[in-house]
């Protein structure tokens, strides 16, 4: 066959059945001119190597829920669909442990571990849709953070294709065997900047046997504050803690007054016993406690992943969210906050003035946090800076060194800021 152009070059490198059609995957107001859904690592490797070769740049992508995610696509030759890679390699559940390709569903894979009574103890935005490699990706932490480990303490091991065409493995399978350099905590959250997931191995956890969610009406939220501490503070067996403003409970399909939502989980006594407790301090505050549902914490979990809105997420202490919550309403934002992890979330239907997000991170800045812009359209994030890193030159050096051309999402994670 004659390779007459690097779209060419590309077509060649990989079966005919694996090309898509570039009108289903824009990206920022942009197409790729050709897609690609290739079902093995290997076509993967080869697919970045000839791009390399030929000056293409690859955007990879699963579930399609992190798009607003960093910096805007500005040049894009190449989509990337992973999801043509969604086996389980290895599933060991006497050892809590797990073996995946990138592109297996969350909802898939906490399917085929239900089975067997245990779960990946994660809950990112906006629901079960991620893909296992935008889930480590992206690591964007959910109401969860602060009482299960974060995505990046999961994983045992790694493989991922490289710009030069090398599968690199990373780590091990079982938690016994854990060897090699930790390369895999690299690739976690970097956006594909520095290689293309295509399987991971991570720690697993028992189903909890019960779970209880109670929402407890706060009347102002300078009390849900407080109830919201108090609760982070207690002896509970609690999986999930947000503190909820009156604009978002609403949203959140609970009467328009501030929340503190508790999500509960663990064997059954200790899950009535902790519901007993939440009475109590509901009573000593003030706060009238009932039991909901799943729906509330659905609800939060797909405002914090709302491709179409503006949504930032703020690190601060937990002594100032009731200040940074109120900063946020104050700029239009739908407010809520997870105290276990000094998270507030912001969400703007109407987006924000870049004046405004550039405000919130001074102020949490001054307070020793960051801001981080998790969704925004295009304009907002070529105006302010999507993350709030001073690690830029180490980014730049590992860039040059695992992606020297700047094949993989050029420009979208935090080198050339």
């Amino acid at each position: 066959m004659t390779v007459t152009s690097p779209l060419d070059a590309v077509r060649h490198a990989l079966p005919s059945d694996t090309e898509r059609e570039p009108h289903d995957y824009a990206i920022d107001g942009l197409l790729p001119r050709v897609a690609f859904s290739p079902d093995d690592r290997r076509e993967v490797a080869e697919l970045l190597r000839t791009a390399a070769r030929h000056d293409l740049v690859v955007v990879p992508q699963g579930g399609r829920t992190a798009l607003a995610l960093g910096r805007p696509v500005d040049r894009y030759d190449v989509a990337l669909d992973t999801r043509g890679l969604r086996r389980l390699v290895e599933y060991v559940p006497d050892d809590l442990t797990i073996t995946a390709e990138a592109g297996i569903s969350l909802r898939h894979l906490q399917d085929a571990l239900g089975e067997h009574g245990q779960y990946l103890p994660v809950d990112p935005p906006p629901d079960d849709r991620v893909t296992l490699g935008g889930l480590l990706a992206t690591a964007r932490p959910g109401a969860w953070r602060g009482f299960t480990p974060g995505v990046r303490d999961l994983i045992l091991g790694m493989t991922v294709a490289l710009p030069d065409g090398l599968l690199a493995r990373s780590g091990g399978r079982v938690v016994k065997n854990v060897s090699g350099y930790d390369l895999h905590r690299l690739h976690t959250g970097a956006l594909g900047a520095f290689g293309v997931i295509v399987e991971a191995s991570l720690k697993l956890a028992p189903l909890p046997v019960a779970t209880r969610s109670l929402a407890l009406r706060c009347g102002d939220l300078a009390r849900a504050v407080r109830v919201g501490l108090a609760l982070r503070d207690a002896p509970l067996s609690l999986r999930g803690l947000a503190v909820i403003a009156p604009r978002a409970s609403a949203h959140a399909s609970l009467p328009h007054e501030p929340h503190a939502l508790v999500d509960l989980a663990g064997v059954e006594e200790a899950v009535v016993r902790s519901a007993r407790e939440v009475d109590e301090v509901a009573r000593r505050h003030g706060a009238t406690p009932a039991e909901v549902g799943e729906r509330p914490w659905q609800r939060l979990r797909a405002l914090a992943g709302d491709e179409s809105a503006t949504v930032v997420r703020l690190g601060v202490p937990a002594t100032a969210t009731l200040e940074v919550v109120e900063e946020v309403r104050a700029v239009g934002c739908l407010a809520w906050a997870y105290p276990a992890s000094g998270i507030v979330m912001g969400h703007a239907d109407a987006g924000l003035q870049a004046g405004a997000v550039s405000a919130l991170r001074d102020r949490a800045r001054a307070l020793g946090g960051y801001l981080q812009v998790e969704a925004a359209s295009p304009e907002l994030r070529r105006r302010v800076d999507p993350f709030d890193v001073d690690e830029r030159e180490a980014v730049e050096r590992l860039k040059a060194q695992f992606d020297p051309g700047h094949v993989i999402n050029r420009g979208r994670w935090m080198e050339g800021l």
